[in-house]
């Protein structure tokens, strides 16, 4: 491989985990921190029932929002810093 192709598949590399995070983790994280209390909670006094989306804590979320971002993240890095290392 040249430079030029190295380069091209470490970004591509790159830009994969950026979707793969925003998709899987940075979507559902918003949704959970920007939730609005007061328009979501229907409060009967003794007991509250709420609308808010659960944190992203799930498999899904953890494994292919920040496990597989970071790697396929640290294998671009890897394939763009060859050329350093030859």
């Amino acid at each position: 491989m040249d430079a030029t192709q190295k380069r091209t598949v470490a970004l591509a590399a790159y830009a994969i985990a950026l979707v793969l995070f925003l998709f899987f983790f940075g979507r559902p994280f918003w949704e959970w921190a920007s939730w609005n209390e007061a328009r979501g909670t229907l409060d009967l006094g003794i007991v509250k029932f709420t609308s808010r989306p659960p944190f992203p804590n799930d498999v899904r979320s953890v494994v292919l929002g920040l496990i597989a971002p970071i790697a396929i993240a640290a294998g671009g890095r890897v394939v763009g810093q060859e050329k350093a290392r030859a």
